[in-house]
């Protein structure tokens, strides 16, 4: 169990731009790395049950999507509750957070 909390403790969770109130739930979304798009999230009370469901989704997509690594769908997690409706609305954001998960996904690839 404490091999569990010290890797959810090294977990990146992105946080929303300036002034945007955030709760206390972090989420975990998917980003279509393919299609440059971000699927609604599930929302969970801490960290830990946030990165064991991350992990889960990461290990499905790897068992239903046929691509190379770097263009499987990207769990993660962030603490804005309203991201998908963000990055429709703010442009910069939404180019800002692609880029960081692009580069995520990148260096996925170059693991395996």
């Amino acid at each position: 169990m404490s091999g569990e909390k010290v890797r959810a403790s090294r977990a990146r969770v992105y946080a929303p731009p300036e002034g945007v109130a955030v709760d206390s739930k972090v989420h975990v979304y998917v980003f279509d790395v393919f299609h440059e798009s971000f699927l609604p999230g599930k929302p969970f009370d801490n960290v830990e049950r946030a990165v064991q469901y991350q992990r889960h989704e990461q290990e499905r997509i790897y068992s239903e999507q046929e691509a190379e690594p770097e263009l499987f769908d990207l769990p993660f997690l962030s603490s804005d509750p309203d991201l998908v409706a963000r990055v429709e609305r703010d442009a910069e954001y939404r180019k800002r957070l692609s880029r960081d998960l692009k580069g995520d996904a990148r260096s996925r690839g170059r693991r395996h």
